[in-house]
């Protein structure tokens, strides 16, 4: 009984020692460590260690992975259905996209 009261314990100290959830939307990460949160509008990338896919941007709004694998990358990507406006490194709806000449 002493063991499961320890272990109780022990398991309070625990949780309230962890660190709370402060990005719901990621992190980019540097060393293991969030360096900073996604804004608003976007969401952590990662593609473990795989074929990364570039972000969905104005100019190639269907992009296709890239060849070989990459590990610890991460990035913020906008969300879908935006895509990142290139000129003002902003998400915006495609048709909000600036015109091509």
């Amino acid at each position: 009984m002493k063991l499961l009261f320890v272990l109780c314990v022990l398991m309070v100290v625990a949780l309230s020692s962890a660190k709370p959830q402060f990005n719901p939307r990621g992190c980019i990460y540097v060393n293991g460590h969030c360096q900073r949160g996604c804004e608003e509008g976007t969401h952590a990338y990662a593609p473990g260690c795989g074929p990364k896919t570039p972000e969905a941007t104005c100019d190639e709004p269907n992009p296709k992975p890239d060849r070989g694998n990459i590990c610890d990358f991460t990035a913020c990507y906008c969300d879908p259905p935006t895509v990142r406006d290139t000129t003002t490194k902003r998400c915006v709806t495609l048709d909000q996209c600036p015109q091509k000449n």
